[in-house]
């Protein structure tokens, strides 16, 4: 009926207007290249500038670097990461960026998320400071108020009150602050476990790639490498000697 088809019209036509417009691949590579600091919106617009970013990217995500978005480019940047910036007003921060200048350290641990307990978070994240601490000659202890620690861990969600709101799931998973803030937050929307199973983001692997920042590491453009921007899954629970050069560097070649 005339009626029946006005309302299938309005229904599609409201579909459309509120839908949101689908992303293309170029734009994703863009919004990629300034978010993360390989570009500044202005680069975008000139051919040289934008390949040269283009090939910086190429080169931290280990693809062949012809300065062109393809397609080994586009899928690396759809994978979920960690949100610190790779590039920071076009200096690269690989490998080593900042240590803390005294040794004995002090962290603090928020509420977790439902997907773990906030026993296995507590448990979890002070195993990953042991990961860490052996090769910077640095020790942690634990206190319950936040004023009092080197760095914060809580899980937040969105717009978190630090001024790098999250994204929802699958995209960024955490991200940290280096020396002397050191701070790590996790995002709420994702689901989490202990393992990386499928659906899911291994709580420990995330964690001991945070707490890289918060030693003062920047990432690392070894794909093996605990401070690999992208996550590659679960189980990455020692550090490679890219890690181990970065934090020598950092705390005994000063």
């Amino acid at each position: 009926t005339m009626k029946g088809l006005l309302i299938v019209t309005l229904a599609i036509f409201a579909a459309g207007v509120y839908a949101a417009p689908a992303i293309s691949s170029e734009d994703q590579v863009h919004n990629y290249l300034v978010r993360f600091g390989y570009a500044a919106k202005d680069d975008l617009q000139n051919r040289a500038s934008l390949s040269d970013a283009i090939k910086k990217l190429q080169k931290m995500a280990n693809v062949p670097e012809t300065g062109v978005i393809d397609e080994a480019t586009i899928e690396f940047t759809k994978k979920p990461r960690c949100g610190v910036a790779d590039y920071e007003n076009g200096k690269q921060r690989y490998h080593a960026y900042k240590a803390w200048s005294k040794r004995d350290l002090t962290y603090s641990i928020g509420t977790g998320t439902s997907y773990i307990t906030q026993k296995q978070y507590e448990d979890y994240f002070a195993a990953a400071l042991g990961v860490w601490g052996p090769y910077g000659a640095l020790s942690f202890t634990r206190v319950y108020n936040e004023s009092e620690a080197d760095i914060v861990s809580y899980f937040g969600s969105h717009n978190h009150g630090d001024g790098y709101p999250f994204d929802g799931p699958d995209g960024t998973l955490a991200h940290a602050f280096f020396p002397d803030d050191g701070d790590i937050h996790f995002d709420l929307s994702e689901k989490w476990d202990l393992e990386g199973k499928e659906g899911f983001y291994d709580f420990y692997s995330v964690a001991i790639h945070e707490l890289g920042h918060s030693m003062g590491l920047g990432h690392s453009n070894v794909k093996e490498a605990i401070m690999y921007p992208a996550y590659m899954g679960g189980g990455r629970d020692r550090l490679h000697d890219d890690d181990y050069d970065g934090m020598m560097r950092l705390y005994y070649n000063r």
